[in-house]
Formats: C-alpha cells, structure tokens, sequence
C-alpha cells in the first residue's frame, strides 16, 4: 500500500515536471510598415544610424510589463527575437532606406564615411497594464548630428500610447508594432521638414 502511494506520488511529480518542461518560448519581431516618401534636402547625403542606446535591463530579449509606476515584470514564455535596441535599430535604419530621403543609409558598424548620424535613446518601451486599460508605452528620443563637427541639427522625442487587444505579449506586440510602424512614418515626415 505505501508502495503504491509512492509510485503514485513519483509519477504525479514527473507528470507536472514534464508539463513544466514543455513549454515553449514564443518570440517576437517588430515589423516595418509603409512609409512616406517625401522631396528631401537630404537625398544626396549619407546617413549613420547608431545603436539605441536605453537602460540596460529594458535592452535585453525580455518583453517587460508593468502594472504600476513602482514594478516592473516581464513575461516568462514571451521575448523578442533578439535585444530590443537592435529590433529598434534594423526598423529605423529599413524604414529610412525605404523612404529614399538619404542616398544611403548605414549602421553602426559600417566604416564608411557619412553625412549625418542619427542617435536614438530608448527611453520607454513595455507594456502598461492599468485598471484603465492595457496600452503599448513607448518613448524613443532621437537626434539629428552633422558627422564632420558633431554639432546638432534637430532632435525630437516620439512619445506613443497604444492600446493593446488584450493583456498578454501577442496583445503588447501588435500594439508596439503599431507604435513602431507611426514612430516610421513621423520620424520620416520630421526629418524631410
């Protein structure tokens, strides 16, 4: 009888342990969308796209999540598809090279000379989990340098607020995709002013 209770109690302990160990981890991208392609003054200048620059911890894979000012949590089967900063980067740097406003458009790492450089600082990017409602908030600052003196020619911050379809990472995603793919649009308007 005692046999029997642990046999029991061993199989129930590896049946959640397989449950457990099965779950699977979904990834996330952020897409592009479409984009305008305004007359430029800049057409026949090259442009440096530097890595975005954010805190630490909100630059890694972890889609994070807060549900007040004070706390801030990410989501367990849930992440991007790789660092946020450089998800970030790869949408800027497509979205200018598919608006045609610079002649080329470079990374960070390239090593050829250009024009202007463009920075960004990720300031805020989760998702806002209230009593009011589940929203996208996304805050991403950008600045427009002259590579041969360093000096600054504009600089904005993008301030987004989404509402999400629902509180979990699918729901988020859809939402900061659709901040991302307006942040696209509004850089490429701000830049050809």
């Amino acid at each position: 009888m005692k046999r029997n209770r642990i046999a029991l109690l061993l199989l129930t302990i590896l049946l959640l342990l397989a449950g457990c160990a099965s779950r699977t981890i979904r990834s996330y991208t952020l897409a592009p969308g479409d984009v305008p392609h305004p007359a430029s003054g800049y057409r026949h200048s090259d442009i440096r796209v530097e890595y975005p620059k954010g805190i630490e911890d909100t630059m890694s894979s972890r889609i994070y999540f807060t549900r007040s000012d004070l706390t801030q949590s990410y989501y367990l089967y849930s992440q991007w598809s790789q660092p946020l900063n450089r998800l970030v980067m790869a949408q800027i740097i497509a979205t200018l090279q598919r608006s045609h406003l610079f002649r080329h458009v470079l990374d960070y790492a390239s090593e050829a000379g250009s024009d202007y450089l463009l920075e960004t600082t990720i300031y805020r990017f989760h998702h806002r989990i209230t009593p009011q409602g589940s929203f996208a908030d996304i805050s991403i600052g950008v600045r427009l340098l002259r590579t041969a003196d360093r000096s600054l020619v504009k600089s904005r911050r993008f301030d987004y607020e989404i509402p999400c379809s629902g509180t979990d990472a699918q729901g988020f995603v859809r939402a900061a995709n659709e901040a991302m793919q307006r942040l696209g649009r509004d850089l490429v308007q701000w830049l050809a002013r």
